[in-house]
Order: structure tokens, then C-alpha cells, then sequence
């Protein structure tokens, strides 16, 4: 086996997707969960957090379990956990039930994170991955370039349960084609490597302290985390800073959005084209020039009260994110590759935790000024750059290759 089916590729790119859609599609409802249910902002926040938070301790557990019995059960059971936290979601009478449809619901996402790039290490080699992680991302962006947009439209126009409704129904698509097109692609596992040795069980204790003892992987883990940081810290940040400080509609944050995931979309097709070629130190390496330019220009129109000022900053964020971070993900997998799963959660685990505390400092400082999102964005910038420095130490990037 030395590459992706068809079908198992678009199966992926959907699954990858719907991670997106759940997280933020439905935030431009915040203001109108705020009336309906009759709950603050801090509270109606938590809609984030709690996913977050469920997506962190379900990536902690499901990465090494899927060491263990494999990728295609994981992800059948993952699948089909989002499908019923979407349904408490658009049933929920209260801020509490919706609270706990966002904390299934995240338990259930967590595959939908750090499977489908598993799934490619387990294929193709590092700089191939990353390569083919960036074109895979690059097409499943086309689903969350419209995620905000059509959920502040749903929002405006009918209900903010439908968008709930949708992914429940979206989700119960997946779980369909998962079983019928997702093959097993862990080596030792795969039908044409039944006479293999069986991989060794792995539980979440003994993966973690295999990978927490190695220096490499701990600052690739902590690059990543900053560099998916900023991404948080304006999620978080953004809908309160637009719609209730600024006064734009949920449609029309929706619309704007967009250009964020113009610029992910951007350089997921730049990683896709170059990853291979370049490989994954220099895409690492270039990819952080936008990453300072971008946090610049948030302070330089951080007076602006066109959306613009919010949206072209996070922009070139993104597109540096999406250029590099394929390599990151790829570089984290290939450290320990017998544990690639176990990485890519525990990676992605500290991510989520990181994005957890964003939402809860967003909802706690931003109704005191918009400021604090910039602060937020530039300390995960910073934390990105020492991650970088410790890898270079540890000779885990190297800048001359």
C-alpha cells in the first residue's frame, strides 16, 4: 500500500472538515444564544470551551487506543459520539443542555482532528505526508470557508438549531461511508499484513511518558501549540471584538470570516506544492515570516474600525499556519513512529488545552477591551518562536537542510 484510494481520500478531506464546521460554524450565534437561553457572554462562551476541553481529554485516550485496535474502529465510534452530541445540541431547552450536547460533541470531533493525518503518516513517508496533509487540507477548507458565513446566515434568518441539525445529519453521513470505505492502515493490522506481529498494546500512561521524555517532541509539540494559539485567540476573541464591540451582524462576521480560511485554504495549496520538494524543516522555517508579519499588523491597525483591521491580520496568520503547520504535524509523527497516533493526540491535546485557556481568558478580559485579543494573539506568537528555538537545539529542525 503506498497511497490513498480515492474514496478513502474524500473520506478523509469530509471527516477533516466537519472538525471545522462544528467549532466555528455555529459562533456567529453566540448573541442570539445569549437572548434565547438568557445567559451572559462569559457563559455563552463556554460553548467553545467545553468543546474544546471535551476535544482535549477524547484525543488524550483515543490516540493511543488507536495505537492499539487500529484507526477504522476509533474513528466508527468517534463519528458516531458527534452525531448524538449534535442532536442534544438542537434539542437543548437551556444553556446547560446545550453546554453538554458541545461537550459530547467534542469528545466525538476528536478523530476528525488527528486521524485523517495519521492515517496519511501511516502511508506515505515525512515529507510526502506533509504534502499530502497540506492538498487534503487545502480541499476540506472549501467546507469551513463556508462554515461561519452559512451559520450567521442560518442564524439571521431561521434558527440556530439547524445548524446543529445539519451537522447531526452530516455526521450521520460520515459514519456510513467510514464503514463502508475506511480501510485499516496501521501496519500489523492491514489484511495484507495479517501475518505480521500485532502492534504492542498501548495505553495512554506509557505513550504519554514515552513521548513526554523526549525533548524533540516536546518542542515540536510546543511550536505547534502557539502556532494553532493564534488561531484560538482570535476565534475566541473575534466574534465578541466584531459583533458586540463593533456592531457587525452574525452574516455579515460570517462573510468576513472567510478570509481566514481564503488565507488557510492558501497556504494549505502552498504546503501541498512545495512540502515534498523543500521538505519539512524549510517550510517550517519560511512559513514564519508571514506568522510575524501578520501579528505586527494586528497592532499597527489595532485603531481601525473597519473590519479589515480584524480580518487581513489574521489573513496572513493563516496562510503561515497553513503552510507550516502540515510539516509541524508531520515532523511530531515521525519523532516516535511507532506511537504516531499517540503523538498526533498528545500533540493536538496540548493545542486544545492551550485553546481552552484562550477562551477562558477571552471571556474573562475582552469586555474590558478589545486589546486583550492582541495580547493574546502576540503570547501565542511568542510561544510559537520559543517552541522553534528548542527544536533547533534539539536538532529536530534543521534550518541549514
Amino acid at each position: 500500500m503506498n497511497k490513498l484510494g480515492l474514496p478513502l481520500l474524500l473520506l478523509l478531506i469530509a471527516i477533516s472538515a466537519i472538525g471545522p464546521m462544528a467549532l466555528n460554524g455555529v459562533l456567529p450565534a453566540t448573541g442570539v444564544v445569549m437572548l434565547e437561553l438568557s445567559t451572559d457572554f462569559e457563559t455563552a462562551q463556554l460553548v467553545l470551551t467545553v468543546f474544546l476541553f471535551a476535544n482535549l481529554l477524547s484525543q488524550l485516550i483515543m490516540g493511543p487506543l488507536a495505537d492499539q485496535y487500529g484507526r477504522r474502529p476509533i474513528m466508527l465510534i468517534n463519528l458516531s459520539i458527534f452525531v448524538l452530541g449534535s442532536v442534544i445540541c438542537a434539542l437543548a431547552s437551556s444553556i446547560e443542555w446545550l453546554l453538554l450536547g458541545r461537550f459530547v460533541q467534542g469528545v466525538g470531533v476528536a478523530a476528525c482532528v488527528f486521524l485523517p493525518r495519521t492515517i496519511v503518516r501511516d502511508i506515505y513517508s515525512q515529507d510526502k505526508a506533509a504534502s499530502m496533509i497540506g492538498y487534503m487540507t487545502t480541499a476540506m477548507m472549501v467546507a469551513p470557508l463556508f462554515g461561519p458565513a452559512v451559520g450567521g446566515w442560518i442564524t439571521d434568518t431561521y434558527t440556530w438549531r439547524y445548524m446543529y441539525s445539519g451537522l447531526a445529519v452530516l455526521g450521520c453521513v460520515l459514519v456510513l461511508a467510514a464503514y463502508k470505505f475506511q480501510y485499516e492502515t496501521m501496519a500489523g493490522l492491514r489484511p495484507e499484513n495479517s501475518q505480521q506481529t500485532k502492534p504492542a498494546k498501548t495505553s495512554f500512561l506509557s505513550a504519554s511518558a514515552v513521548l513526554l521524555k523526549d525533548p524533540g517532541f516536546l518542542a515540536c509539540a510546543l511550536m505547534q501549540t502557539g502556532s494553532v494559539g493564534v488561531y484560538y485567540a482570535f476565534l475566541s476573541g473575534a466574534p465578541y471584538v466584531a459583533i458586540e464591540s463593533r456592531g457587525m451582524s452574525a452574516s455579515s462576521y460570517g462573510v468576513w470570516f472567510s478570509m481566514v480560511a481564503i488565507g488557510y485554504l492558501s497556504g494549505n495549496f502552498t504546503a501541498g506544492r512545495l512540502s515534498e520538494k523543500l521538505g519539512v524543516h524549510r517550510m517550517i522555517l519560511w512559513g514564519l515570516a508571514p506568522f510575524v508579519l501578520g501579528i505586527v499588523l494586528f497592532w499597527v491597525l489595532r485603531s481601525s474600525s473597519h473590519p479589515i483591521g480584524l480580518f487581513l491580520p489574521m489573513l496572513i496568520l493563516a496562510f503561515s499556519n497553513g503552510m507550516s503547520l502540515p510539516s509541524m504535524f508531520s515532523l511530531a509523527m515521525s519523532i516516535r513512529p511507532s506511537y504516531a497516533a499517540s503523538a498526533s493526540g498528545l500533540a493536538g491535546s496540548a493545542q486544545t488545552a492551550f485553546g481552552v485557556l484562550l477562551t477562558l481568558l477571552s471571556g474573562y478580559l475582552l469586555p474590558s477591551g478589545d486589546a486583550w485579543m492582541l495580547v493574546l494573539i502576540t503570547c501565542s506568537g511568542a510561544i510559537t518562536f520559543v517552541g522553534f528555538w528548542f527544536c533547533i537545539k534539539q536538532n529536530v529542525i534543521n534550518i541549514k537542510r
